[in-house]
């Protein structure tokens, strides 16, 4: 009876097992690159697609875009500490 009993819970076990890695995976990979410029630049308007535009080549040119830009003001509450991240995060010079 005891038996019966252990192979029907260890389907269960494996699952929350590999559940808990894939959620411990992906949240490792969130927060390894989440700043606040990634929650609004995604897809189409990524940071990724804007350097390839070429709409910025260097970081002195991207602090200016979002400081003095056209869409500044939708940039105003971003901080300087997000801004070096962003600088970090497209490994500009």
């Amino acid at each position: 009876m005891k038996e019966k009993k252990f192979f029907s819970i260890a389907p269960i076990l494996v699952f929350l097992l590999a559940s808990s890695l894939f959620y411990a995976k992906d949240s490792i990979l969130i927060s390894s690159n989440s700043f606040k410029c990634l929650k609004c630049h995604k897809g189409k308007d990524s940071l990724e697609v804007y350097l390839k535009e070429g709409r910025f080549k260097t970081a002195e040119e991207l602090r200016r875009l979002v400081r003095e830009g056209p869409k500044a003001k939708l940039h105003i509450t971003s901080s300087d500490e997000d801004l070096e991240e962003a600088i970090k995060y497209l490994n500009l010079k």
